[in-house]
């Protein structure tokens, strides 16, 4: 029987050849395919058919070049304002889950492509699983990203079936993985080449696969659990301290996740599913989770205005690196391994061969990590062409620069590299602080010089902050945003001036903190309170992991331009004289003499140095935790405020993205300005104001917080 389905909702087709049902998902709205109210509607169609006619097998696969299905339709779910709307919602999903689950013939899920969250939930609920060993195929539920969990069976259909480690390794940290991993790990059945898909679908599908499905043990692994309450409570008692300890308990889904696991693998599945659904429904309208939604709303806004800014690009074919060193290296590697020829430049052949080490070492963790092969990894090294003179970049289209942060050192090497490159040479400048109009007025083609920001480490970091003079090119700042794009950054262009948008709204958050320590808060008093507002590191230990040097040289470039208010507080003289630069000094804020023997220990572990408080002749205040989280979070949006005003950054959600990826603003809050939206505007001047009275000018609130709060406006409009 032949046969092809359309209707008017059609979200695909549904084909059957020589007995087989060939379910198509092909949302025509969409890029990639989602699971929605849409969705479910036409998959309740095909699936009612195949019951009618019930075929052989049945394979569904994607109509889309690169993804099976993407996950659910964050679109939607922000639409859903009460629990009981989101019950109803899960409960057709969950039903619709069981009628595919429970079919009388094999069920195959052909994935290549994105398979993540609901789409996972889907397959899961396929007798069989085959996944394509492409780059581009990845199996995950990433809902703990978003402040929820797995909402179409996931908790409790993926540790049935690759048992309840592994099954909450993936849910509570919503990795990824490849298909490789994946069948190692019991979650597919099957692996293939992308070219060999149906094939390898239609063999499972008419049981004639030479391999045998998997997850048995994990399911006998997790019956057991279950059953045993000693290891029931040494697997999950280890799961929730180890979200704790990540987490601080900000993000309240995973400790949920934990729970209805635990719960649920003790109970039939039509249970257990309940439990799932009333659980994600409380999450889905909490506020973490709203705040976690809008941040990938707004990298999605950031990433298309980037794309569109890209658009008048020239080609790059080789890049030049200038400098060696932790930066220069780091920028190297990761052009490196996303495929771009790269000449990279050092004073030295020793400064050169711990660059091409540092680039080595990446590599070989990313094979380490299956995330290369050797061959790839080998490749990628032979991309990275050494040289201690400027010949080779006669062939370079773009020059990244990060030599040492002086102005005469930057203007000696941009006059250098232009005399050797071609003529329509673009030069971008990785400084944090110094301005690129003066760097420019050392080029010969100023139109062509411009800012790329990376934030360390650069293989880590996802924020490029990319820069533009007054006199900076459309070509040049496509150019350097698609490079930015192509190292897989999120991209962000700011206006040009001291410290330019990240490193300005940072350096008073740090100052504020310093100007605490000298008020009289101790220096884990202050560290410990950010972090459990929800920072990663407080502002002391990330000082001593930028070094104070650089911090006091970058306070120099902003002070120089923004006046007395980032006027610093003696700390930083005192330690600096005192050679106390930080981690690389082995003396800074804390303790690093017996660095080996606490390098396991937990984050915030790392004792204090005494002799800290007798060299800046400290007396202890009582100063409230309230009052520190207060001074250095509005600090940081005052200074926000007047880039605002001045144009250096103008997109609210541009702010929320720098400031969350660039060095880490608390994600369950949603952003700074999300912050300062849910305080409101009036209560933020009255703060300021109130801080002024008492600390002085360098709280006076910005023209435009006073503005917008007597109009009674948000930075977002909803």
């Amino acid at each position: 029987m032949i046969e092809t389905l359309t209707t008017t909702t059609a979200s695909g087709s549904l084909t059957y050849e020589d007995g087989i049902a060939w379910l198509v998902l092909d949302d025509p709205a969409k890029k990639v395919n989602t699971l929605s109210t849409r969705l479910f509607e036409w998959f309740e169609e095909q699936i009612s058919h195949t019951e009618r006619e019930r075929p052989t097998a049945l394979v569904i696969l994607s109509g889309k070049a690169d993804g099976f299905v993407a996950g659910a339709d964050i679109e939607e779910l922000q639409t859903l304002k009460e629990p009981g709307q989101v019950i109803e919602m899960l409960q057709r999903g969950h039903a619709l889950m069981n009628r595919l689950a429970e079919l009388p013939f094999p069920t195959v899920a052909a994935i290549h492509g994105a398979c993540l969250g609901g789409g996972l939930e889907l397959a899961l609920a396929c007798r069989f699983r085959i996944a394509t060993e492409h780059p581009k195929t990845k199996l995950g539920v990433p809902e703990v990203q978003l402040g929820l969990i797995p909402g179409l069976g996931g908790t409790q259909r993926l540790p049935r079936l690759i048992g309840v480690p592994a099954a909450l390794d993936l849910i509570l940290t919503g990795r990824q993985v490849d298909a490789r991993k994946a069948k190692r790990l019991g979650l597919v059945d099957d692996t293939c080449h992308p070219a060999d898909l149906r094939t390898a679908a239609e063999r499972w599908a008419r049981g004639k696969s030479e391999s045998k499905p998997v997850g048995g043990f994990a399911r006998k692994a997790t019956d057991f659990i279950a059953r045993t309450p000693l290891t029931d409570r040494i697997v999950f008692d280890k799961a929730r301290s180890g979200v704790m300890e990540k987490t601080g308990g900000h993000y309240p889904a995973p400790l949920v996740a934990v729970e209805v696991v635990r719960e649920g693998i003790k109970l039939p599945l039509a249970r257990a599913l309940d439990i799932e659904a009333g659980a994600f429904s409380q999450l889905v309208t909490s506020d973490t989770a709203k705040a976690l939604m809008s941040i990938f709303f707004r990298k999605n806004e950031v990433e298309a205005r980037a794309a569109k800014i890209a658009k008048k690009a020239r080609p790059v074919g080789k890049v030049g690196v200038l400098g060696a060193g932790f930066m220069g290296a780091g920028i190297a590697q990761v052009l490196a391994e996303k495929g771009t020829q790269v000449v990279m430049k050092d004073r030295d052949l020793a400064a050169l061969g711990r660059g091409v080490a540092f680039s080595a070492e990446r590599f070989r963790d990313q094979v380490k990590r299956r995330r290369m092969s050797e061959a790839e990894s080998k490749t990628a090294l032979g991309r990275i062409q050494p040289t201690v003179d400027y010949a080779p970049f006669r062939r370079v289209d773009l020059v990244v620069e990060a030599v040492f942060e002086d102005v005469g050192i930057k203007h000696a090497v941009i006059r250098e590299t232009e005399a050797a490159a071609p003529e329509g040479l673009i030069f971008a400048s990785n400084t944090s602080a110094i301005p690129i109009a003066r760097l420019a007025e050392a080029s010969r083609r100023p139109e062509n010089v411009v800012g790329m920001h990376f934030f360390s480490p650069v293989h880590k970091m996802p924020l490029l902050e990319i820069i533009r003079h007054p006199g900076t090119s459309e070509e040049a700042l496509a150019t350097v945003v698609e490079v930015g794009r192509r190292m897989g950054k999120t991209v962000i262009v700011v206006g040009d001036g001291p410290g330019f948008f990240t490193t300005r709204v940072l350096s008073p958050f740090l100052n504020e903190a310093a100007w605490l320590l000298a008020d009289g808060a101790s220096i884990d008093q202050v560290d410990l309170a950010m972090t459990r507002w929800g920072w990663p590191v407080g502002p002391f230990a990330l000082m001593d992991e930028v070094g104070l040097d650089v911090g006091r040289h970058v306070g120099e470039v902003m002070r120089e331009s923004l006046g007395d208010r980032l006027t610093a507080p003696p700390v930083f003289q005192r330690m600096i004289d005192d050679k106390r630069l930080g981690r690389k000094s082995k003396r800074g804020f804390y303790l690093y003499q017996d660095e080996e023997k606490t390098e396991g220990k937990k984050k915030g572990s790392r004792p204090v140095d005494p002799a800290v408080y007798r060299l800046l002749d400290w007396t202890p205040v009582p100063v409230s935790d309230e009052e520190i989280v207060e001074r250095c979070w509005l600090q940081m949006l005052n200074e926000t405020a007047r880039c605002m005003e001045e144009g250096i950054i103008k997109d609210p959600a541009d702010v929320d993205i720098g400031v969350i990826f660039g060095f880490g603003f608390p994600p369950f809050r949603g952003g700074l300005l999300q912050e300062a939206d849910r305080h409101g505007l009036a209560w933020v001047v009255s703060k300021l104001e109130g801080y002024a009275a008492k600390h002085g000018k360098r709280f006076e609130p910005a023209g435009l917080l006073r503005e917008m709060a007597v109009r009674g406006e948000r930075f977002y409009k909803s």
